[in-house]
C-alpha cells in the first residue's frame, strides 16, 4: 500500500509537470502568434509610411507646380494691366491725334472752300463736283459790257490735249489759266475727300487733281 501511494505521487508530479509544460507551450505558441502578427502590423504599418511618404512627395510636387503656375498667372496678370494700362494711354494718344487730324481736315476743308469760292469769283467758273474726278465739267462766265458769254465745258481728266486747248481759249479771253487749274485742281481735292469711294476707270490715268462742289449760277444773257 505505501508503494502505491509513493507511485501516485510520483504520477501527479509528472502529470503537473506535463500540464506546465503543455501551458507553456500554449502561451509559447500564442506569444509567437503575437510576435508574428504584431511584425506582420508593423510591416504593413511601415509600407503604409512609405506610401504615405510618398504621397506627400507627390503632394509636393503638385503643390510646387500649382505655386509656379500662380506665380506665373500673377506676372502675367500684371504684364497684361501694363499692356492694357499702356493700350489705354496709346488710345488716348490716338483719339488726341484723331481730334488734331479731324480738326486739321476742317480747317483744311475751311481753307479750300474759301480759296474755292475766291478762284470761282476771280475766273468765272463754276465745276461740277459730281463728274470729277472722272470729267471735268462746269461753266465759264465771261463778262462783257453788254452780255455774259458763257464757255461750257465738258472733259475728260484723261483728255490732255482737250485740257491743253481749254486752257489756251481761256487765256486767250484773258482768264487767268492758272487761277483756273487751281481751281479745278483744288475742286478735285475736295470731291476726292467727300466722296473716297472707289474712283472711276478713267482716275488711274487722271493727273493729280483736287475737287470741289460748286452749283452753277443763273447766268442772264
Amino acid at each position: 500500500m505505501a508503494i502505491t501511494t509513493a507511485e501516485s505521487s510520483y504520477e501527479k508530479r509528472i502529470k503537473a509537470l506535463f500540464d506546465k509544460q503543455v501551458q507553456m507551450e500554449a502561451r509559447e505558441a500564442s506569444v509567437i502568434k503575437k510576435v508574428f502578427k504584431f511584425n506582420s502590423n508593423l510591416l504593413d504599418v511601415k509600407e503604409a509610411v512609405v506610401n504615405h511618404h510618398r504621397d506627400v512627395e507627390k503632394l509636393q510636387k503638385v503643390v510646387i507646380q500649382r505655386r509656379e503656375e500662380m506665380e506665373k498667372r500673377v506676372s502675367f496678370m500684371e504684364e497684361l494691366a501694363q499692356e492694357v494700362e499702356a493700350t489705354k494711354q496709346r488710345n488716348l494718344v490716338m483719339r488726341e491725334q484723331i481730334k488734331q487730324q479731324k480738326m486739321l481736315v476742317r480747317q483744311r476743308k475751311n481753307e479750300i472752300m474759301e480759296s474755292i469760292h475766291t478762284l470761282s469769283k476771280a475766273t468765272g467758273t463754276y465745276i461740277n463736283r459730281e463728274a470729277l474726278p472722272a470729267r471735268v465739267k462746269g461753266v465759264t462766265v465771261l463778262h462783257g459790257d453788254n452780255r455774259d458769254e458763257l464757255i461750257p465745258f465738258d472733259l475728260k481728266a484723261t483728255d490732255v490735249e482737250g485740257l491743253d486747248s481749254l486752257c489756251q481759249h481761256l487765256h486767250s479771253l484773258n482768264i487767268d489759266v492758272s487761277q483756273w487749274q487751281q481751281l479745278v485742281s483744288l475742286a478735285t481735292e475736295m470731291s476726292m475727300e467727300s466722296h473716297p469711294a472707289t474712283p472711276p476707270k478713267d482716275a488711274a490715268k487722271c493727273k493729280s487733281i483736287i475737287e470741289i462742289d460748286l452749283t452753277s449760277p443763273t447766268i442772264q444773257a
